[in-house]
């Protein structure tokens, strides 16, 4: 399999994120509201503004949040997506993709790529650090310690 063909070929695909019942929507907002991401969010949108935090609106940086359309989050409360801090970044992440395989993240959300790395290399481009598509292109994967130390994307640490 190789990984780059396979994610380009999700950019022709249609992707639509999740609908819920009106009655439904309720408990997803609410759910929502009770993230580390959108608390985190909401502590942003709090600086960045000036303001206390508890005078940030839910509502309206729920309907912020959900405005973009790169990420299906009712999938995520359908699916029960656990939240997970990033060593990399130190900030909360969703998954990619639910537990039975269904993308999250539109083929057009900037990290949606690493989904089809980690299949193929079985490691998070993070941790290799590559944080673009375009280094993750130029990968070579390293089958002895020599490899490792001549791929130009690594750092050399012996100097």
């Amino acid at each position: 399999m190789d990984w780059l063909t396979e994610y380009e070929k999700t950019l022709q695909q249609e992707w639509q994120p999740t609908k819920l019942k009106e009655d439904e929507e309720a408990k997803f907002q609410s759910w929502l509201q009770n993230t580390q991401l959108f608390k985190g969010f909401k502590e942003q949108v709090a600086q960045e503004n000036n303001i206390p935090v508890d005078q940030v609106d839910n509502a309206r940086l729920t309907e912020m949040l959900l405005s973009s359309d790169d990420y299906d989050y009712r999938g995520a409360y359908k699916a029960g997506i656990k939240e997970e801090l990033s060593p990399f970044d130190n900030r909360i992440h969703w998954p990619s993709v639910s537990p039975e395989g269904r993308m999250l993240k539109s083929p057009t959300h900037p990290t949606a790529w690493k989904e089809f790395f980690m299949r193929q290399y079985k490691v998070d481009p993070d941790e290799l650090g590559l944080s673009t598509i375009e280094q993750a292109k130029r990968f070579v994967p390293s089958n002895t310690i020599e490899d490792v130390f001549s791929n130009p994307l690594m750092e050399d640490t012996t100097k």
